[in-house]
């Protein structure tokens, strides 16, 4: 808990764009960087780390659009250049005191269940973790997955809520095998992909699954479709490559509070199909309760039993509004297609012919959610996903295909019959079929 009297602790404005802010051991910095210019802050003495990364001494970090927290074990000063929109200090009266620890304590515990699978030449634990929008999720998986990898893991990270995308663009369900360091200043907050060009942080290869829509429960049989597809290529994973063996599966998921009994019928699927065996639960106990229901007596198809584990949610947990989110959305979209201020990318505007193109719609205003559709100048500044599917597979194939990548539409011409498409790197497009679906909403003057 904070120091009485104390709670969080506002940095007053300064005259100089740079200052120090030092943290005691199990203290935290809490920023919002603008959007508009960047927040670039330094380690100068101590340690500290961001989302379980461990920020390197006297580098610069530089964030944009980002609501985050700086945490330290030991104590240290931070150099920090430019302005932010808010910042405050969240003191604590030992280490011990801080939310922050049950992750530590957890990761504590799942590092145990790892050496006791590989002395059994068992699976690692695999891992979901749940709770309510805004409650921290996604921030604690990617903390548990950074501790894994520092300890030299190599993690298989699962994320299940489209509303946001992971080494992908929103709209997408994805995993990838994390084996080097998450990239603490990426847009996503996890890191590039080989599309990203050069990188100081090594880039991951995600599989990635285009749902199209922002809420699962919005079309819940393909919901469940994909994720069960992504739980065959993760099983498929798990028996290839004994390092992920070894280190689990962590498994993000939607916003789910309880009360919704079809997000709690889509969750006990996700488990049901990944074979969890650990569910954490943050700041829900509703939905906990209504977990341990369906799950205190039953065990995983490899025999274990299931638990269900209840954290509270930190305090220090950001708000994130429509119009932030929506930025953001943007950010990871534009930095898709033409890098970011340390990698620029040169992509590639291509012109096709209207009846060289298959193009299908995800929407509920089309027959069955899913049918072939004509260019058309409507789907100007959407941007399309490309299936790794033939012309002329069935529509179902097509759309439970694997993504290659994504295009996004400059331009439609329906007096020339022509398409502008603009994509992250050079060569044809080929004749995979393209879909367009629902999320993320377009994106006005991408290229102007």
């Amino acid at each position: 808990m904070s120091i009485p009297g104390l709670g969080q602790i506002p940095q007053q404005p300064e005259t100089a764009s740079t200052r120090i802010v030092a943290l005691r051991p199990g203290w935290e910095w809490r920023f919002h960087a603008p959007t508009a210019s960047p927040l670039v802050i330094k380690i100068v003495s101590g340690t500290a780390e961001k989302d379980g990364v461990e920020l390197a001494p006297r580098n610069a970090y530089t964030f944009r659009a980002a609501r985050s927290r700086i945490l330290t074990w030991q104590g240290c000063e931070i150099e920090v250049d430019g302005r932010t929109d808010h910042d405050s200090v969240a003191p604590y009266a030992s280490p011990a005191d801080n939310p922050a620890n049950a992750l530590l304590n957890l990761h504590a515990q799942l590092n145990d269940m790892r050496a006791a699978a590989a002395r059994e030449r068992r699976e690692a634990p695999r891992v979901l973790v749940a709770g309510a929008a805004s409650t921290g999720k996604t921030t604690a998986v990617r903390t548990l997955a950074s501790y894994a990898t520092r300890q030299g893991g190599q993690p298989l990270v699962v994320n299940l809520d489209p509303a946001e995308g992971m080494l992908s663009l929103p709209g997408s369900l994805s995993a990838s095998v994390f084996a080097t360091v998450m990239d603490p200043e990426a847009t996503d907050g996890w890191g590039g992909t080989p599309t990203s060009g050069p990188s100081t942080v090594p880039v991951k290869l995600p599989l990635v699954y285009y749902y199209g829509a922002r809420e699962p429960e919005k079309e819940p049989d393909f919901y469940r479709e994909l994720a069960s597809n992504l739980a065959g290529s993760v099983s498929a994973r798990l028996s290839e490559d004994e390092d992920v063996k070894r280190s689990g599966v962590i498994v993000d998921t939607m916003g789910v509070d309880g009360e919704s009994e079809l997000g709690v019928d889509l969750l006990s699927h996700i488990i049901e199909e990944f074979s969890i065996n650990v569910v954490v639960v943050i700041g829900t106990p509703l939905l906990e309760q209504e977990l341990a229901k369906r799950f205190t007596s039953v065990k995983t198809s490899l025999g274990e039993p299931i638990d269900i584990v209840l954290l509270d949610k930190s305090d220090g947990v950001a708000h994130r509004d429509q119009n932030f989110m929506q930025h953001v959305r943007e950010a990871c979209i534009k930095e898709y297609f033409f890098g970011d201020a340390r990698r620029t990318l040169s992509p590639q505007i291509q012109q096709a012919d209207f009846d060289g193109l298959v193009i299908y719609r995800a929407s509920e205003i089309v027959l069955n959610g899913f049918a072939r559709e004509e260019a058309s100048v409507e789907m100007q500044h959407w941007t399309f996903a490309i299936m790794s599917a033939g012309p002329r597979d069935l529509p179902d194939t097509v759309r439970a295909s694997s993504v290659v990548g994504f295009v996004y539409v400059s331009d439609v011409d329906e007096e020339r019959k022509k398409i502008k498409l603009l994509a992250p790197v050079s060569g044809r497009l080929g004749d995979k079929p393209l879909v367009w679906g629902s999320w993320p909403e377009p994106f006005i003057n991408l290229l102007g």
